[in-house]
C-alpha cells in the first residue's frame, strides 16, 4: 500500500490533472495509466491518498475511480449541472462509500484559495457581508445628504438545515447559487445583493420608498417559490422557500448595522406567521407613509382572491392613501397578513377605474374603534403593464404617485 511520502512525490503531476481534465473522464484514465507505466507508481490510491487522506490498495482504488466517474455524472444529472471531480469524490466517499466520516474539503490547495479582502462571496458570487455594510454606510449618507428613500430586505431560506441534512451540502451549495441567480435576475442594477451567512442574504434597494421595496419583495419570494417547486431532487420537488424582513432609512434606523437588524427582526416576526412570506418592521402605526386621498374622491372596493370566499356585503372600506405600489385603507374585516385581496379603486369625479390583486401586509385596531381596522396591501403587479394602468389612475385623479 502506498504511503503519504511515496504519494507526495508525484503530486503536482497527479493534481495537474484535475486542473486540466476535469471533465473528461477518458483523458483522465488515460493520462493516469501512462503515469503509472512509466513510473510504476500506484497512481490511482496516490491521487486518492493525496485528496482524501484515505489509504487503499491500487486495485480497489481503481474500482473507486471508476465508481466516482459513475457517481459524477448520476450527481451531473440530478442536479442538472456539470459536476467538479473533486467535488464528486467527496461526496461519493462521505453519502455513497461513507468512508470519510470528518471529511476536508478535498485539498484545498487544489482549488484558487479565496482572497481574504476580497469583497465577493466566493460560494454564490454576490458581495459578502463586510462589503454589504460598507455600501449600505455610503448608501445611508447619499440618502441623508439628498433625502433619497433607502430600503433594506434581510432574505433567510426556510428550513433549510433540514435540506443539507436531507440531500447533502454538496446539494446545498447549488441551491445557494441559484437562489443568488434568481436574486441578481429580479434587482435593478443599482441595487446590491449580499450573502451574509449561511443560508442569509441581504439586499440594498437605493432610491426606494416602503411599498416600491415590499413589491420588489414579493417578486424575489414569488420566483423563489415558482422556481424551487418545479426543481427537482432525484425526482421529487425540492420545494424551497424564502422569507424577507425589510427595513427603511431613516424610519426605521440610520446606522447601517441597526437597519440591518431591523430588517432581521421583520424577516424572524414572518417566519413566526409561518414563513415563506414578507415581514415589513414598523417601528410604530405613524411610520406608514401617507398620501390623502380623501379630497380626490376616491372610492375603493375590496373582495377576498379567493372565489369561494365571501365577503360581507355590509363591510365599509375608505383608502387613506394610494401609491404606485399599494394602498393603506381603514375596514371593517379583520383581514390576516398575508391574505390576497382584489381592489378595485374608482375616481368618483370621472369614474376612472383600476383593479388589481394585493397582499395584505399590516393591520391594526383603530384606537378608540372597534371593530375598525387600519389595513395596509402592497400591489402584487406581474406586469408592467399593470404599473402603467396604478401610474395612469393616479395621474389622471390629480394624485401623489410616491
Amino acid at each position: 500500500m502506498i504511503t503519504l511520502e511515496e504519494a507526495a512525490r508525484y503530486r503536482e503531476e497527479l493534481t495537474e490533472i484535475l486542473r486540466e481534465d476535469a471533465h473528461n473522464e477518458e483523458r483522465i484514465l488515460r493520462r493516469l495509466e501512462q503515469i503509472r507505466t512509466q513510473s510504476g507508481i500506484q497512481v490511482y490510491a496516490a491521487l486518492l491518498l493525496i485528496l482524501t487522506g484515505l489509504a487503499f490498495e491500487e486495485s480497489e482504488a481503481r474500482r473507486h475511480w471508476e465508481e466516482i466517474l459513475k457517481h459524477r455524472r448520476v450527481l451531473g444529472q440530478s442536479l442538472q449541472r456539470d459536476l467538479g471531480l473533486r467535488v464528486a469524490v467527496l461526496d461519493y466517499f462521505v453519502n455513497v462509500n461513507r468512508q470519510l466520516t470528518n471529511p476536508r474539503l478535498i485539498d484545498l490547495s487544489l482549488a484558487d484559495r479565496p482572497d481574504p479582502s476580497s469583497p465577493i462571496d466566493a460560494r454564490t458570487g454576490l458581495w459578502n457581508g463586510r462589503q454589504f455594510l460598507s455600501a449600505l454606510q455610503k448608501e445611508i449618507r447619499r440618502a441623508k445628504r439628498y433625502r433619497l428613500d433607502l430600503t433594506v430586505l434581510y432574505l433567510d431560506i426556510d428550513d433549510f438545515r433540514e435540506i443539507n441534512e436531507r440531500h447533502g451540502e454538496l446539494v446545498g451549495d447549488v441551491l445557494l447559487r441559484e437562489v443568488a441567480i434568481l436574486i441578481k435576475n429580479k434587482i435593478r442594477d443599482i441595487d446590491m445583493a449580499a450573502r451574509l451567512a449561511g443560508e442569509e442574504f441581504a439586499l440594498i434597494l437605493p432610491e426606494t420608498e416602503r411599498m416600491g421595496a415590499f413589491l420588489v419583495a414579493e417578486r424575489v419570494r414569488k420566483e423563489m417559490e415558482r422556481h424551487f417547486l418545479r426543481r427537482d431532487i432525484d425526482g421529487r420537488p425540492i420545494a424551497m422557500t424564502v422569507t424577507i424582513g425589510m427595513a427603511k432609512y431613516p424610519e426605521d434606523a440610520a446606522i447601517a448595522d441597526r437597519m440591518v437588524r431591523r430588517a432581521e427582526e421583520a424577516m424572524h416576526q414572518a417566519k413566526a406567521r409561518g414563513g415563506n412570506a414578507v415581514g415589513v418592521y414598523y417601528r410604530e402605526r405613524r411610520n406608514y407613509i401617507r398620501f390623502d386621498v380623501s379630497r380626490q374622491q376616491v372610492r375603493i372596493r375590496v373582495t377576498p382572491a379567493d372565489p369561494s370566499t365571501q365577503a360581507p356585503e355590509e363591510e365599509r372600506h375608505e383608502p387613506l392613501n394610494i401609491s404606485r405600489s399599494g394602498l393603506l385603507f381603514e375596514s371593517d374585516a379583520p383581514y390576516a397578513i398575508g391574505d390576497e385581496v382584489i381592489i378595485v379603486c374608482q375616481d368618483g369625479r370621472d369614474q376612472a377605474r383600476v383593479t388589481l390583486r394585493a397582499r395584505i401586509v399590516r393591520i391594526e385596531e383603530i384606537e378608540g374603534q372597534p371593530r375598525r381596522y387600519e389595513v395596509g396591501a402592497v400591489f402584487l403587479l406581474e406586469w408592467d403593464h399593470q404599473e402603467s394602468q396604478v401610474t395612469e389612475f393616479l395621474r389622471r385623479g390629480g394624485l401623489a404617485a410616491g
